[in-house]
């Protein structure tokens, strides 16, 4: 069979499984690649860890299910990955991936003797999922090999068999590297004895060997930079010590700054459940892993057994087993210590420390074992300095972290590596250019290696919390303010920045924001929401013309009586002399005699549908017009007490006379209703903010400020913490603000603040979000827009101040309102000049 591509197919799987933006396009990429594949091609896609290829893998299932494949292959690198695999295809369980419409029955070589496995693979209709260990396929034991070559009792032959007599098989090797890896002509080899119609490969890091297989790739510099997961920290020590003892400490301090922003953060966070933070530990042999559990179990440390997860090749299932509920608030693991077995595959998404004993830093920032700390655990950025970030214990000192340079921005932002730029001790809130970095990776000649503090490797763009919010708003008005679109990459730092870091990012969590009073303002205010609906005058049968109900009833004044057709029966010989009967109609008809429906009749039950048409009031008034339109209508029909209708002409007249009057009753013009009703702001009155807010007064120039960041210091806001789109004009208007005297307080309208002006975008409605509310000294309560200067012409901006202006008329019209409100429209150039309230205003357009 042949797979077709279906591009609607993978918008509607995408949609069902909410997959992320780069999953769609590497499901996307499979398809178009399946739809051109020969028999028995294999390709991969290659996406950074933690991006969610698990959800990729559902979305392939869906989509070769509605394509028509019916038998699916999962290939796991060992056990650990297959029981995941196995979680994420089981309805009910936490690791479910919700929104899976295929409901596969789930085969693995420990079911296929079950009854209900023999059923389904005598069910050419089931959709069935075999989940198998590359081991299983390439070096089985004793008891796989029996269970896979071994004919099942109801079925009368062997799941490998079955499997190689499928002629829609398509394999999914997760973790395709793996297989490379020195068993790369085995695994080849077993895959081709199944004679599959595709093999579809997903890892984050594809072997060399491969690479031409490549159809999609995502690498983890994009991750990062669009937001899809933790950004790496370096940690190291200033004074240089780094015994395995102290590195554990260091580690443990800075779980703690992780657990009490967590707490914080989900204390604010309706819907937010808490999932501790957890270490995770590699060693490079059992007995190193053992020294690191003894130690952190020890009584100046953590204290208990409980707290650490010891995981070896030798632990029992049930020691695996608690992996999958360390994200549970009741868990009480702390730590994790491994030997190289959960370098893969693993989506715990609470990982935030990441530490090695000494011979094995060199491949902490390799993305197999750094990624076992990339997953976000809300599935997005909080904006939290603490809880979007990874830290990585090095062994090494600050300085000489930052003199390899080079090859911690290979491994971490790859190819992206020549658009760094790197900022030593960056301010909250305050944008710094940054010396560019090398091509190479190299630092530039003349960077001066600090000793302590923070370095940012940073990269041109911006990586929104949330990277589809702006969808929700117009953002034609950003001003990037020269470079200040920018985020971080990479970060090196001591320990002492990174504890203060978190000391500030749970104050700032854990202070709450409570809307204020400046100017004596009262709080809350009454924000008018103006709704707009078309309307019709009420409808009345009275109003019809009579002498078109006389006109429409004549076409109804000949009664067409049905006729009767005549069949003819005959006989006639053919050729032979043989007789056959032959049935003929007749052309001549008759009318056939009917029941006449009397003239009362027909008369009440004209005036009974009237009444009841839509729209229609049921009182005496309507009655009596009811009538006087049922007699206009039938003195045109010509229906008098001596020329009854017959039942079906009259059931034909009233259905057309209703039709009629339910046409004049919606063709009636319509009329646009505004109706004006205040909303209560704030509601709730307490808000907060995810990150540590900067000082106002740090910002100078366009080229410093920060889009999006918080800023402290506004005495006449209603809330001392505000956020800007804006250098030019929003910050620039929020500064005048609170210099002028004319102004007693104002508001930032953001999407807390229900003040929405809707306006048309040609033919289509939409809403807009102004940027501030102003109330002056005279109490008149402006709503103030700034624009850049080259925007102030464009249609839009037009149709949104002219909009703008008839919402003012509108407001100030209503009795429901009790303020008085005005509009000002404001440009960039008259922004910067400006000194005052009134010299704005002067200079503005202004609509009241």
């Amino acid at each position: 069979m042949s797979i077709d591509y279906d591009p609607a197919l993978v918008e509607q799987v995408s949609y069902n499984l909410d997959l992320r933006e780069p999953n769609q396009q590497a499901l996307d990429a499979l398809a178009q690649a399946l739809d051109t594949a020969e028999p028995g091609a294999e390709f991969i896609a290659d996406l950074a860890t933690g991006v969610g290829k698990t959800y990729i893998a559902g979305g392939l299932l869906d989509y070769l299910y509605e394509s028509g494949v019916r038998n699916v292959l999962i290939v796991t690198p060992g056990s650990t990955i297959q029981r995941k695999t196995i979680d994420n295809l089981t309805p009910g369980h936490p690791k479910y991936l919700r929104g899976l419409q295929s409901r596969p029955m789930v085969i693995t070589l420990d079911t296929v003797e079950r009854g209900e496995v023999g059923a389904a693979l005598a069910d050419p209709d089931r959709f069935k999922v075999f989940v198998f260990t590359v081991q299983s396929l390439l070096r089985p034991n004793k008891e796989d090999r029996r269970r896979a070559f071994q004919p099942h009792e109801t079925l009368g032959t062997a799941v490998r068999t079955y499997l190689e007599s499928a002629d829609d098989l398509v394999v999914i090797a997760d973790e395709h590297h793996v297989y490379y890896s020195g068993s790369a002509k085995k695994f080849e080899a077993a895959i081709t004895e199944l004679h599959p119609l595709a093999t579809i490969g997903l890892t984050a890091t594809p072997h060399a060997a491969s690479e031409s297989m490549v159809v999609y790739r995502y690498p983890l510099s994009d991750a990062i930079a669009d937001g899809w997961v933790k950004i790496p920290v370096l940690v190291t020590r200033q004074d240089g010590i780094h015994d395995v003892r102290t590195q554990l400490a260091d580690g443990l301090t800075l779980l703690d700054a992780k657990r009490e922003a967590m707490r914080a953060y989900c204390a604010q966070v309706q819907g937010r459940k808490v999932a501790e933070p957890v270490m995770f530990l590699v060693a490079s042999t059992i007995d190193e892993a053992t020294e690191y559990r003894d130690l952190l179990i020890g009584s100046d440390m953590l204290g208990s057994a409980e707290q650490v997860l010891l995981v070896t090749s030798e632990e029992p299932d049930a020691t695996l087993a608690q992996l999958d509920r360390l994200e549970d608030p009741g868990s009480p693991v702390r730590a994790v210590v491994s030997v190289s077995m959960l370098k893969e595959g693993w989506d715990v998404k609470n990982i935030y420390v990441i530490a090695s004993v000494r011979s094995m830093e060199s491949n902490l920032l390799t993305e197999q074992i750094l990624g076992r700390g990339l997953r976000l655990p809300f599935g997005q950025r909080t904006g939290n300095p603490m809880l979007d970030t990874v830290e990585v214990l090095s062994h090494r000192s600050f300085a000489s972290l930052l003199k390899q340079a080079k090859s911690l921005l290979e491994q971490t932002l790859g190819d992206r590596v020549d658009e760094a730029s790197v900022v030593v001790n960056p301010r909250l809130g305050q944008h710094a250019a940054g010396a560019a970095v090398g091509e190479q990776g190299e630092l530039p000649t003349d960077f001066a290696f600090p000793t302590s503090g923070t370095v940012e490797f940073e990269l041109p763009g911006a990586a929104a919390t949330d990277p589809n919010q702006d969808a929700l708003f117009d953002v034609e008005d950003i001003d990037d303010g020269g470079e200040s679109s920018r985020h971080t990459g990479l970060m090196v730092s001591t320990l002492d920045d990174r504890v203060g870091a978190g000391a500030a990012s749970v104050e700032t969590l854990r202070r709450v924001l409570r809307p204020r009073t400046p100017g004596g303002v009262t709080i809350p205010l009454f924000l008018p929401s103006v709704v707009t609906r078309w309307e019709r005058d009420p409808f009345t049968l009275a109003s019809i013309n009579l002498d078109s109900v006389e006109a429409l009833g004549q076409t109804f004044a000949k009664d067409n009586a049905p006729t009767l057709t005549r069949k003819a029966i005959d006989a006639e010989r053919d050729s032979s002399g043989e007789a056959h009967v032959v049935i003929r109609d007749q052309v001549e008809q008759v009318i056939a005699t009917q029941m006449a429906m009397p003239f009362d009749t027909i008369e009440n039950d004209l005036v009974g549908r009237l009444i009841r048409t839509n729209a229609v009031e049921a009182s005496v008034t309507e009655l009596n017009a009811a009538v006087a339109v049922a007699r206009a209508f039938l003195a045109g029909a010509a229906v008098t007490e001596a020329t009854p209708w017959r039942p079906e002409h009259g059931r034909l007249a009233t259905a057309r006379l209703t039709e009629w009057i339910a046409a004049k009753q919606t063709s009636s013009p319509a009329r646009e209703v505004r109706e004006v009703r205040p909303v209560r702001w704030p509601e709730p009155s307490e808000r907060f903010e995810t990150r540590p807010a900067a000082d106002r007064q740090v910002v100078t120039s366009s080229r410093e400020f920060v889009r999006g960041y918080p800023y402290a210091g506004y005495a006449k806001s209603v809330y001392e913490v505000n956020t800007f789109d804006a250098f030019s004009t929003e910050f620039v208007l929020a500064d005048l603000f609170e210099k002028s005297s004319a102004v007693r307080a104002w508001v930032r309208i953001d999407e807390t603040v229900p003040l929405r002006i809707t306006y048309l975008a040609g033919a289509v409605q939409r809403q807009y979000e102004p940027d501030f509310i102003v109330i002056d000294d005279a109490g008149v309560n402006w709503i103030v827009e700034g624009k850049r200067d080259g925007e102030m012409t464009s249609p839009l901006v037009i149709a949104k101040r002219d909009a703008a202006a008839a919402w003012m008329r509108t407001v100030n019209g209503s009795d429901e309102v009790h303020e008085t409100w005005a509009y000002l429209l404001a440009s960039e150039s008259v922004c910067s000049a400006a000194t005052s309230w009134e010299a704005l205003k002067s200079g503005g357009q202004v609509h009241r």
